[in-house]
C-alpha cells in the first residue's frame, strides 16, 4: 500500500473493481484454497502438510522459486502446495516434499467417544533423507 506523509493511500474504485473481478474468477490460480467443511480425513492431512510447507517457506524467508528447487518440484506444483490445491496433489508427493525439507511426521489417531489415556499409542517416525 502506498503512503503519503505516513497516511495510507487507497486505490481508486476502478482499481478495486479490477482486483475484485480478477480474484473472483473461479479459474484464478493465485488464491488460497480453503479446506471444505466436509473434507475427508485424507484431504485434511494433505491440507495440513501444505500449510506446514508454506509455514516452512515463510519462516525460512524462501521465495517460491527457492522452495521449488529445495523440494524438487516445478513452479506449478509448488504453487499447488502454497495455495492449498489439494486436489492437484497426492499424499506421497507431499510426504516426499516434506522429506526434502528434512521434515518429520507424526501420526495420531483418535476415535469418537474415546477418552485420551496416559498410555495412548503414538508412533513418531523420522523420515529418511
Amino acid at each position: 500500500m502506498k503512503t503519503i506523509k505516513n497516511k495510507p493511500v487507497f486505490p481508486d474504485e476502478k482499481e478495486i473493481e479490477r482486483i475484485t473481478k480478477y480474484f473472483s474468477d473461479p479459474d484464478c490460480k493465485e488464491i488460497n484454497q480453503g479446506l471444505m467443511p466436509n473434507a475427508s480425513e485424507l484431504d485434511k492431512i494433505k491440507y495440513g502438510i501444505c500449510q506446514s510447507i508454506a509455514r516452512y517457506k515463510r519462516i525460512n524467508n524462501l521465495t517460491p522459486d527457492k522452495l521449488s528447487r529445495k523440494i524438487g518440484a516445478n513452479q506449478e506444483k509448488t504453487d499447488d502446495v502454497l495455495f492449498g490445491r489439494i486436489n492437484e496433489l497426492n499424499f506421497e508427493e507431499l510426504v516426499s516434499y516434506t522429506q526434502k525439507l528434512n521434515g518429520h511426521m507424526k501420526l495420531k489417531i483418535n476415535y469418537d467417544n474415546e477418552k485420551p489415556s496416559q498410555k495412548s499409542w503414538q508412533h513418531k517416525q523420522s523420515l529418511p533423507n
